[in-house]
């Protein structure tokens, strides 16, 4: 009973590097093909040598340096001084609202499912009694969850464009 499940985590832990996929890869350093082919007004954030991180529109390039309108005002940063560069998206509602939906559903599934026989007050439930319990639960609790993700309003998401040598 144990073995099967010592090896499903056994596989889980060895390949969770395998498929996970580095994004600086994705980027040759030094690289700002990505930036010149923003549009202005783009939502950028920028990363500074120093640690400081700038959010702003894009206004344009120019020989050494990047150009962001920050607060209304344009400000220029030297090539040399940044180091990553984010291109900044909104965030999904209806994406968020699924993800937890879904996982919520199939853990109140479970929990319904194992406690149908309590829930029932009877020493055993059949197949389907626990199936109908775990959907309901698992409905339940699931369409709960996908309503509080659908309202909240998600955070921007960034797309790595640029990384410094």
């Amino acid at each position: 009973m144990h073995k099967p499940i010592v090896i499903a985590v056994l596989l889980l832990l060895v390949g969770s590097n395998s498929w996970a996929k580095d994004i600086t890869t994705a980027i040759p350093p030094g690289n700002w093909n990505k930036v010149q082919g923003l549009s202005q007004d783009a939502n950028i954030s920028i990363e500074l040598r120093n640690g400081l991180e700038i959010d702003g529109e894009f206004v344009g390039l120019s020989e050494d340096s990047i150009i962001l309108k920050d607060y209304g005002t344009e400000r220029r940063y030297p090539q040399k001084a940044v180091v990553k560069i984010k291109l900044m998206r909104p965030g999904s509602r209806t994406r968020n609202a699924a993800i937890v939906g879904g996982a919520v559903f199939g853990a109140g599934f479970g929990i319904g499912y194992a406690g149908a026989a309590s829930m029932m007050d009877k020493n055993s439930a059949t197949a389907g009694e626990r199936a109908q319990i775990g959907a309901l639960m698992g409905s339940l609790w699931g369409g709960v969850a996908a309503a509080i993700a659908a309202a909240h309003r998600p955070g921007p998401r960034g797309e790595l464009i640029y990384l410094a040598k």
